[in-house]
Order: structure tokens, then C-alpha cells, then sequence
């Protein structure tokens, strides 16, 4: 994720930020010296606003990261222990494995898929 576009441009900002920070700092100081209570104002609210969009950029990284991993695999148990309306079709593929006359069923076998459409069809209708 290192040549990623997004990551990149948000470490950019952040780079931007620190810079913008550092200089309201040194700006701050400035006024201190001077005793210039309005410069220092609006330096002390330019210090507040450049932590809220760091914070902020941060928050974003983190989610978008987040989101680019793939979501957590379910343990055998938790599987086993999941009822019929809460599987999805890999848990059916291998309950179907556990009959002696589908051991080597393929999830995309035309029998398989026929069987899950009439499921499908039964269950519109009531049944």
C-alpha cells in the first residue's frame, strides 16, 4: 500500500500541517514577545484548528485503511455453530459435503446452484 494515491496525498497534508503548526507557533511566540494579545489570539485559534484537522486527516486514514483489509475470516466453530438463515453459501457447500453422495461437490456445480434457486423459489412462496 506504499504507492497507494490516497496514502500518499494525506501524508502530504500531514507534512503541510506540521509546517502550518510550527510556523503559528513561532508566531505565537512572536506575539508573546510583543505583547500583542490579538495576534496571539488568533494564532492560539489557528493552533486549535490545525489539531482538529489533523485529528481529522488521521481519523480518515485510519478508516480507509480499515476498509482496504479484507474482513475477518470466521473460525470452524463459529461456523458450525451458525443457524441455516445465518449461513452464506460456503457454509451450504460444506454442509452439503458432509452427504456420501456430494463429498466432492464444487460450489459452482449446476445441481448445487438448481437446488439453491428452488430454495430460492420455495421460500417466495411460503413454503
Amino acid at each position: 500500500m506504499s504507492d497507494d494515491f490516497y496514502l500518499e496525498s494525506g501524508k502530504a497534508r500531514l507534512q503541510e500541517i506540521a509546517v502550518e503548526r510550527a510556523d503559528a507557533l513561532a508566531s505565537l511566540e512572536r506575539a508573546k514577545l510583543q505583547s500583542d494579545y490579538d495576534t496571539a489570539g488568533q494564532c492560539v485559534q489557528q493552533l486549535a484548528n490545525l489539531d482538529s484537522e489533523h485529528n481529522n486527516l488521521v481519523g480518515l486514514y485510519n478508516r480507509y485503511v480499515a476498509s482496504q483489509q479484507p474482513p475477518p475470516q470466521p473460525s470452524p466453530e463459529e461456523r458450525k455453530a451458525r443457524t441455516w438463515d445465518r449461513m452464506d453459501w460456503q457454509d451450504v457447500v460444506d454442509m452439503t459435503r458432509t452427504s456420501k453422495y456430494a463429498r466432492n461437490i464444487r460450489p459452482d456445480d449446476p445441481y448445487m446452484l438448481a437446488g439453491y434457486y428452488e430454495a430460492q423459489r420455495r421460500r417466495s412462496r411460503g413454503e
